[in-house]
C-alpha cells in the first residue's frame, strides 16, 4: 500500500512568472503609447500651403478641402463636420498709408452686418508668430441652409479674425465654427498661426 501525500498549491510565484507579469504590463504600457502617438499624429498630420505671389506659407489641416476660387488668398474646410464646416480662411485687402485696423475692422463688420445675428463679441490685441501686433476680434452670427428643401435649424456660427496690416495689405486670417464645438476646434487655429509666414 503507497501513501499519497497531498500538498497545498504555493502561493510564490517562481522567477520566470514574475518577470513574465512584469513584461506583460510593459508591453500593454509600450502598445498604449504607440497607439496614442499615432493616433494624434493622425489628427494633427498637417499640409503645406505656399503662394510665392502673395508670400504666404503655411501649414493647414491635412484633410481638409484646399479653395483659392474667392476673394480670398486661399480657404481650408472640415467636409467631415456635420453642420457648419469649420474654416480657416486667409485674405488680403489693399489699404492706405493712413488706414488703421479700425478702419478694416470696422468695414468688415458693415460688411458682415447683412448676416442674420452678426455680433461682436470682442476686440483684444494679438501677438503674431513673427511678433508683430495685430488685433483679433471674436464674433457670431447664423447660417441657414439657403436651399429650401434641406432647410432645418439655423446654426449659430463663432468667428475670430486676426488682423495686421503690412507692405501696404490688410492681411485676415479668418477662423469659423459652429459655436457649439469653437472652443474645441480652436487649438487648430494656433496651430496654423504658429506655421503662418506672410
Amino acid at each position: 500500500m503507497s501513501a499519497i501525500e497531498i500538498v497545498g498549491a504555493s502561493d510564490s510565484l517562481s522567477f520566470r512568472q514574475r518577470w513574465s507579469h512584469y513584461l506583460v504590463l510593459i508591453f500593454g504600457l509600450v502598445g498604449f503609447i504607440i497607439a496614442v502617438n499615432l493616433r494624434d499624429g493622425a489628427l494633427n498630420a498637417t499640409t503645406l500651403y505656399i503662394n510665392a505671389q502673395a508670400g504666404i506659407r503655411a501649414e493647414y489641416p491635412q484633410n481638409w478641402l484646399l479653395d483659392e476660387e474667392g476673394d480670398y488668398i486661399f480657404r481650408v474646410r472640415d467636409l467631415s463636420q456635420a453642420g457648419f464646416n469649420t474654416t480657416l480662411q486667409v485674405a488680403t485687402r489693399p489699404v492706405s498709408s493712413i488706414t488703421t485696423t479700425r478702419n478694416v475692422l470696422d468695414a468688415l463688420t458693415l460688411g458682415r452686418s447683412q448676416t442674420l445675428g452678426y455680433t461682436v463679441l470682442s476686440e483684444e490685441q494679438y501677438i503674431l508668430p513673427d511678433e508683430s501686433t495685430g488685433i483679433t476680434m471674436s464674433y457670431t452670427f447664423v447660417v441657414s441652409d439657403p436651399n429650401p428643401f434641406l432647410q432645418g435649424v439655423p446654426i449659430v456660427v463663432e468667428g475670430q479674425d486676426i488682423l495686421t496690416i503690412k507692405r501696404g495689405q490688410a492681411i485676415i486670417i479668418s477662423f469659423i465654427s459652429d459655436a457649439t464645438t469653437f472652443d474645441e476646434n480652436l487649438p487648430i487655429l494656433t496651430r496654423f498661426m504658429s506655421t503662418l509666414e506672410f
